[in-house]
């Protein structure tokens, strides 16, 4: 049954002191809730727990074999209970608790460590966990005033990568101090307008990729470590290029002297 506290409960969570204080998110939709119970179903040391599942009866009826191996609390609701749990314009049958997990260290030997700084818009940030899954990037690592990890938009943007990247929030320059004292050779390449051209560079793969936000950029104390500055070149006529697309595109030269 979807009490009123329940309700409530569930609509807190779009806020992160409410988040942290219940030690839950949200995870939405058909795609994404079936994406969080394969990843936890195949993966021996996946994070993510489900502490509570609710669905309409179309959802179960299509996924009821599922639902009967699943070993978590779960409710049938009706479709206008959902609207009144769901952050969708469109509720989409099923909504999902999740525990938040611990964060994890990160492994400062990966060929590929990519660093964010500052970027507050969710749909940026979750389109960036989305592009470090696609390249093979297993750790991202934000400052602290990154939007939050949890927050709804960021969730869904990432559509279900968040489940298996290692996104750890963290003071940068003190990781960046420790990355350089405990391998001098690896390069951290920033972003930034004054930078190289990204096209004319042998980049190295064993690196650190630092993206900053689009008002701001990398902040002075950050741009500090880096080693090498690099930029997309403007070739037309845009005012900017959204930091989720110019990580992708930094992330795919890198990659391409692997393939």
């Amino acid at each position: 049954m979807l009490t009123k506290n329940k309700i409530k409960l569930i609509n807190s969570l779009d806020r992160k002191k409410n988040r942290k204080e219940h030690g839950l998110f949200i995870v939405e939709g058909e795609k994404m809730v079936n994406e969080l119970i394969n990843e936890c179903e195949t993966r021996e040391k996946c994070a993510y727990r489900i502490s509570e599942l609710f669905y309409t009866l179309d959802y179960k009826t299509k996924f009821l074999e599922d639902l009967e191996e699943l070993n978590v609390e779960q409710t049938e609701i009706t479709e206008t209970e959902l609207a009144k749990i769901s952050n969708f314009s469109s509720p989409n049958q099923v909504l999902a608790l999740v525990n938040i997990p611990q964060d994890k260290v990160p492994y400062y030997e990966e060929d590929i460590v990519l660093m964010i700084d500052g970027v507050i818009d969710p749909g940026n940030l979750g389109n960036i966990i989305r592009c470090a899954d696609w390249f093979g990037i297993n750790h991202v690592i934000c400052s602290t005033n990154c939007v939050g990890l949890y927050n709804p938009k960021v969730v869904q943007a990432s559509m279900g990568s968040i489940f298996r990247i290692n996104v750890l929030y963290t003071l940068l320059p003190v990781v960046l101090a420790k990355m350089r004292k405990n391998n001098p050779l690896k390069p951290i390449y920033g972003a930034t307008l004054d930078g190289e051209n990204i096209y004319g560079m042998n980049l190295n793969e064993n690196s650190a990729i630092v993206m900053g936000s689009e008002s701001h950029g990398i902040s002075e104390e950050v741009k500090a470590f880096l080693t090498k500055e690099v930029k997309i070149p403007q070739l037309g006529r845009g005012e900017s290029l959204n930091v989720a697309s110019a990580t992708a595109i930094l992330c795919s030269e890198f990659k391409r002297f692997s393939v």
